[in-house]
């Protein structure tokens, strides 16, 4: 599996001929990436900083899109969504944003998308076994450092992908830069570099334990 951040809140995972977007920029949106192509798309929250599925459509074959909580299988990838609570902008809701495991090429990852607690319902955390990869936002509209060090570790995964959350302005910027220096700091990785891009086998990943992964 390759894991990439694409620009704003968005990553690219693929596998094989597979590539799931997951929560793309809208054309509205002032965070702006390059359009590319995806077989799947993940929506988080229905925001425009987030539901760009344009962004990740190109040419005629549209892909299969995933705005909610459910179960969703799409040829070889299992994916489930979990509503939690949102504070994003205008999206203010205990539900509002959408959590999503995803079951590709024998690892299993957890998108927190924006969530805004640290805690997760015990319903919903027995379904979250096994975990891989968690990616976890730090910054405003979503969790603080601390909540997102607290949750990312309590879910016992072998790798941790933390990323900034907010908008463009320098206040936003400055804030979701402290705050993942805040939650480096509470891993132990303060001199962690970012990458463009994490690769990783199933096998490699097995061998791994709470490694925290920061991309570029």
């Amino acid at each position: 599996m390759v894991i990439q951040k694409a620009g704003g809140f968005c990553f690219k995972l693929s596998a094989g001929p597979v590539t799931v977007a997951v929560n793309p920029p809208s054309a509205r949106s002032t965070h702006k990436i390059s359009k590319f192509g995806s077989g799947i798309v993940l929506v988080s929250l229905p925001h425009e900083d987030w539901n760009g599925v344009e962004t990740a459509t190109h040419g005629e074959k549209a892909p299969f899109v995933i705005s909610g909580p459910g179960a969703y299988e799409v040829g070889d990838v299992n994916i489930a969504g979990y509503a939690s609570p949102a504070s994003y902008g205008d999206v203010i809701s205990d539900v509002g944003n959408t959590m999503y495991t995803i079951d590709m090429d024998g690892i299993r990852v957890l998108i927190l998308g924006a969530t805004s607690s640290s805690k997760i319902p015990a319903d919903i955390r027995e379904e979250l076994d096994g975990i891989g990869i968690v990616l976890v936002p730090v910054g405003e509209g979503a969790l603080d450092a601390k909540g997102a060090h607290e949750l990312a570790t309590s879910l016992e995964p072998n790798v941790i992908i933390p990323y900034a959350v907010g908008d463009l302005s320098a206040r936003s910027t400055q804030a979701g830069e402290k705050g993942i220096a805040a939650f480096l700091k509470a891993e132990g990785e303060t001199g962690l570099k970012a990458t463009d891009k994490f690769t990783v086998r199933a096998k490699e990943l097995a061998a791994m334990d709470g490694d925290v992964v920061l991309l570029a």
